[in-house]
């Protein structure tokens, strides 16, 4: 018997994990050459080994002696380096027979997979961008409210802003306290993520960051108390190749909701064309209760989408955050228009 299994079903980036590697002999007779070859994506780093490859894929072909009646079984630790979907399905096996005159070669079926969340933008890079959304600076020549109340103390989160922290509370307990505050004015977002290539030589590097910034907004919002949901117009990696829905996430709140939006993020299939801009933003329109934000995160920029935007934009408490290269212009003809450089 051999199998594959990664140690964890779901990781977030940047953090390890391990592939465990089982090989069991189950009859009296040994095995003096088992070759074991399996491939996965090169976005889960392994350590550098002479019987690796890494090109497009990631490529191993281990070698073991295997006695009668027993079990071997190694630890390949990997670090998560990419967001998506990595399995392991099938894996080459060979051996040659007790006296080395014989080979013997076979494909074995294998079913384990990794979901890695997505990347991150570290929160501090967001403060001048949610405070455009929740009220701080004017929009349409109009001062907005302080959005929140103070409603209490809790410990800090990692996705809390400097600005929140009580440093007293935190002298008094010795840990990082930070300040909860109860929404008034914006009580709802909802975050439409289009991932059309504008340019299709950066289509993926843009996708990738859009997909980052779509996360850390999305799980800062609802860590302040906001319920946010989101839709997007790319696939799940998984949607059969016609009549597939695109996936979206209603509003809500909670960690719990934070990791299904984070799945649900990591399981975009990027190199797929995108469904229709229109029937994303026509999505969740329905929803126009008193207090809604609406945020759209888009590289993609055309004359049907500035259109789009600026009709919107003078009723609407709508922002528009475009993803772009670092030095790459960028036509922010609306106020809650917002570039974010992707470096």
């Amino acid at each position: 018997m051999v199998s594959l299994e990664f140690s964890k079903d779901v990781l977030n980036y940047g953090d390890e994990a391990e592939l465990v590697e089982v090989i069991k002999n189950s009859k009296i007779l040994p095995l003096p050459v088992l070759n074991v070859k399996f491939a996965t994506s090169k976005n889960l780093i392994f350590s550098k080994e002479d019987n690796t490859n890494v090109s497009d894929r990631y490529y191993r072909n281990d070698v073991f002696s295997v006695l009668g009646n027993q079990k071997i079984e190694r630890h390949h630790a990997f670090t998560a380096g990419g967001r998506g979907v990595f399995r392991i399905s099938e894996l080459q096996v060979s051996s040659k027979d007790l006296f080395l005159k014989h080979s013997f070669a076979d494909i074995f079926k294998n079913d384990t997979t990794i979901t890695v969340l997505p990347k991150r933008i570290p929160v501090m890079a967001f403060m001048d961008i949610e405070n455009r959304f929740l009220g701080d600076n004017p929009i349409n020549n109009m001062q907005m409210p302080d959005p929140f109340v103070f409603r209490g103390i809790r410990q800090y989160r990692p996705y809390d802003t400097m600005k929140s922290i009580n440093w007293k509370a935190s002298a008094k307990n010795n840990e990082l306290m930070v300040n909860q505050y109860q929404a008034t004015t914006c009580n709802e977002v909802i975050i439409y993520l289009n991932l059309k290539p504008y340019m299709k030589s950066q289509a993926d590097y843009l996708a990738e960051h859009a997909i980052s910034i779509a996360a850390t907004v999305s799980a800062n919002l609802i860590g302040r108390g906001i319920s946010t949901g989101i839709y997007t117009n790319a696939y799940d990696i998984d949607a059969p190749d016609e009549d597939a829905v695109t996936p979206h996430v209603e509003s809500g709140l909670g960690n719990e909701h934070i990791k299904a939006i984070d799945i649900m993020l990591a399981r975009l299939n990027i190199m797929r064309e995108t469904a229709d801009m229109k029937e994303l933003l026509a999505k969740g329109r329905e929803q126009q209760s008193e207090g809604i934000i609406r945020i759209i995160i888009s590289t993609y920029r055309d004359d049907a989408m500035y259109e789009f935007f600026g009709e919107h934009e003078r009723n609407e408490q709508i922002y528009w955050i475009v993803p772009e290269r670092f030095g790459t212009p960028v036509d922010l003809r609306y106020n809650g228009m917002i570039r974010w450089d992707c470096k």
